[in-house]
């Protein structure tokens, strides 16, 4: 087996995985943003297995190693709170410095935007879960962006509704493990959603 086709095997694996935990999901659903979506998405159940826990933290590592580069960045930095749980683990793996942004400033105490130690003029590689608009990625960077170096995200999973383009207009390259538009395929060739779904899916996916 080459090294793609084990990749494919392990991204086959945690797809059905999640979709058998309910985690992957089609119907009517509202997202975090209120936006309408027919499909939902959640890795947070991962960090309760830790057998596809260790394959998505295997998949995301080597990436970074084949396709960034350790040498292109000196921090991690994740979002809370699924994002921090694949952040922190792979910062503890690669021997990198992690940080978090803080979701909500607090008004007591040094008020830090951030947790952690973080040198100025640092490159950061962010890294996050899902990524959907992007809408609240970008705003968690811009607060680091005028004394750090942020060029590149890494998702485990790429919703495709507008992420890419929104980071890329910000001067942002976004490295996926996954995305969507496979998940879809996947699920339909192992007949675990209908053509009918599907084509809904992949009509939701073409019109953001």
């Amino acid at each position: 087996m080459t090294k793609e086709e084990k990749n494919i095997s392990i991204f086959n694996d945690i797809i059905l995985f999640l979709h058998k935990k309910e985690a992957i999901k089609t119907g009517d659903f509202v997202l975090s943003s209120g936006k309408k979506s027919k499909f939902y998405l959640d890795l947070r159940i991962l960090q309760s297995y830790p057998i596809y826990f260790r394959k998505s933290i295997f998949l995301l590592k080597h990436y970074i190693i084949q396709n960034i580069g350790l040498d292109t960045f000196e921090y991690i930095c994740s979002i809370p709170t699924s994002g921090t749980v694949f952040g922190s683990t792979i910062s503890y793996d690669l021997f990198k410095p992690h940080i978090y942004i803080r979701k909500n400033i607090k008004n007591y105490g040094t008020q830090k935007t951030f947790e952690g130690d973080l040198i100025p003029n640092s490159k950061i590689l962010f890294i996050d879960d899902v990524i959907t608009t992007g809408n609240s990625l970008i705003s968690s960077i811009n607060i680091l962006r005028n004394k750090f170096t942020i060029n590149e995200v890494l998702v485990f999973v790429d919703r495709e509704q507008g992420a890419a383009e929104l980071m890329r207009a910000n001067g942002i390259k976004v490295h996926k493990i996954i995305s969507m538009s496979y998940i879809f395929e996947t699920l339909y060739s192992n007949n675990l959603i209908g053509s009918i779904d599907y084509l809904d899916l992949k009509n939701e996916l073409e019109k953001t």
